[in-house]
């Protein structure tokens, strides 16, 4: 018999000379049979032994009789559907045949043994278990299969990628999650350029393996509530789902494209392939998924005849919005470099002397193709990519190399507390390098620390991590004072605040453009400022356009405004003037 069908009977009896004599009266059956001398050694090898088809127990064992133990195998998972025939000298009567039933027995047999009922009961009991293993081994093998060919209906047999019928179901199930979370998906048609050259030039198997690695890449480029699908040939589709900015879906495609082009070695020969993908983000244009991937599909011919290597969107307006994010994107990796960045200044006056006490810094950046991209469009942009480090670093030193030439000028004087304010992105404060920057412009002697201001944005007060958290109570360790931008129009509570080592907070100019006329934002902005002055910190209005603003803040005891009522964001050569204009 082969080894997977030949069964196993456990033979426990205290007395060695009762289990070889049951092994010589069961040694010519084709089954393995194991020795246990307790009941504890019988549970264990009960729990490990393969193909345990029948358990012959003693009953009269010292520590852990017969009864004891089957009532232990029968609470087991593994053990308890096992047969149980007591072997046993204890006289049958009626109280112990109960007791040995309610144990889980199937049966007695009596001491001395005879051995012609032992081989009955025995093979009785073996036959059926071979039946029942037989059967349970056929339906496993009927389920493994059934398994098999679901999966394969549902997948692509070369890759192991979900395929056409799989995609549909997918993408359904996204547009129901959509319509209920009013979300955006994208679903990316990919065809790899210069894939049919594989095949005619390595031969199909060498194309198969590109195919495959292409697979690969994709699937790591997801998350788990995405998909990568083959769909025939050299043709891909991803479904990004929870798509929560259209405009930042361009990394992502990037992600797809620089992964296609990335070389293959296979063994001696090196294939070189691109991508043209077609896009198309739900909801638009249809809610049936055939039809969104017939979309794609035309969205990709599209992108086939622009070249190779591209990407686009089957709705025109997206596509010419990620088009022209993808060129500022591409142009901003080199704003440093060309100069085309600069910082302007807006000055701060303190309302009690009504002299200027400080500047906020604000970025510029104009490029020869572009013109002037404004901030709130580029520097999301920055965040997404990583730029924003470098680009930061460059504002911090601008900034100070400009407060240093402040201070040589012959009007400033040095009495005054002037500073300057540093808009920080919350990316910056997941690596120490503002602090370091900070640090050495401190410890060189540049600027004091009182002399600047990090201007930091309420949603980073939510972001409660104890990296965040340590970035900010380190650069407040160096002295360097942190207000809160834009404050009112987040989602700041005072818990938050308290746990942030802020001293000023901006009311955001949202608030201060309804004012004096509006009843409610003279409430909102008086409630700020009281709220502000009970927890000790300072309070900055900006965005005052008019005198009545300013009388108005001035009476409700705020400390300092900005806005164009004082000045405009100046250049540094114009805000020199205005300073002179101001301190003289």
């Amino acid at each position: 018999m082969s080894d997977n069908l030949r069964p196993s009977i456990l033979i426990v009896d205290d007395i060695s000379a009762n289990r070889i004599a049951l092994k010589r009266l069961l040694k010519n059956m084709d089954t393995d049979l194991i020795e246990a001398d307790s009941g504890q050694e019988a549970l264990c090898k009960a729990l490990v032994l393969k193909r345990l088809s029948l358990i012959l127990l003693d009953v009269q064992m010292p520590e852990m009789d017969g009864y004891e133990t089957a009532e232990f195998l029968r609470e087991e998972k593994l053990t308890r559907h096992i047969p149980i025939i007591f072997v046993t000298a204890v006289h049958r009567d009626k109280s112990h045949i109960l007791k040995g039933y309610t144990s889980g027995a199937i049966d007695y047999i009596t001491k001395p043994i005879e051995p012609e009922i032992l081989v009955a009961k025995v093979s009785l009991l073996l036959e059926l278990w071979r039946l029942r293993f037989g059967l349970e081994q056929e339906i496993r093998v009927r389920n493994e299969l059934e398994v098999r060919n679901r999966f394969l209906a549902e997948h692509d047999v070369l890759t192991s990628l979900p395929n056409r019928r799989h995609l549909f179901r997918k993408i359904e199930t996204a547009i129901s999650v959509a319509n209920r979370k009013n979300n955006l998906f994208a679903l990316l048609f990919i065809d790899l350029d210069g894939f049919k050259s594989v095949n005619d030039t390595f031969g199909q198997k060498c194309g198969d393996k590109v195919l495959i690695t292409i697979g690969e890449r994709f699937s790591k480029l997801i998350r788990k509530s995405d998909t990568v699908a083959r769909i025939g040939g050299d043709e891909f589709v991803i479904l990004f789902t929870d798509i929560f900015d259209a405009g930042l879906l361009t990394n992502r495609i990037d992600q797809v494209l620089i992964a296609a082009k990335k070389k293959i070695v296979m063994q001696q020969n090196i294939v070189n392939l691109s991508a043209c993908i077609g896009i198309i983000v739900y909801p638009d244009k249809n809610d049936d998924a055939e039809k969104l991937l017939y979309f794609a599909e035309v969205a990709m011919g599209k992108s086939k005849e622009a070249g190779k290597n591209t990407f686009k969107f089957f709705s025109e307006e997206m596509d010419a919005a990620a088009h022209k994010r993808a060129k500022v994107e591409r142009l901003l990796n080199y704003a440093i470099i060309n100069n085309e960045l600069s910082i302007h200044f807006q000055p701060l006056i303190d309302l009690k002397t009504s002299l200027p006490v400080g500047a906020e810094v604000l970025l510029r950046w104009t490029n020869p193709e572009l013109g002037s991209i404004s901030p709130e469009y580029f520097i999301p942009i920055a965040e997404s990519t990583g730029l924003i480090y470098e680009i930061g670093e460059w504002v911090i030193e601008q900034s100070i190399s400009r407060f240093e030439e402040i201070c040589k000028l012959s009007f400033f004087d040095q009495s005054i507390n002037f500073r300057i304010a540093i808009n920080a992105s919350a990316m910056q404060f997941r690596n120490n390098d503002l602090y370091r920057s900070l640090q050495c412009a401190i410890d060189d002697g540049r600027i004091k620390p009182q002399q600047i201001e990090i201007e930091i944005t309420e949603g980073l007060l939510l972001d409660d991590t104890d990296e965040v958290r340590k970035q900010l109570q380190s650069i407040s360790d160096l002295g360097v004072s942190l207000s809160v931008d834009d404050f009112g129009t987040g989602y700041s509570s005072l818990s938050y605040l308290k746990r942030c080592p802020i001293g000023t907070v901006k009311i955001d100019r949202s608030f201060i453009s309804g004012i004096p006329e509006t009843k409610e934002d003279k409430i909102l902005v008086r409630t700020i400022i009281a709220m502000a002055h009970g927890l000790e910190y300072e309070v900055i209005a900006e965005g005052v356009e008019t005198k009545q603003q300013l009388d108005y803040l001035k009476t409700e005891g705020c400390e300092i405004v900005q806005g164009f009522y004082i000045s405009k964001p100046i250049p540094f050569d114009q805000f020199k003037i205005w300073l002179s204009e101001h301190l003289s």
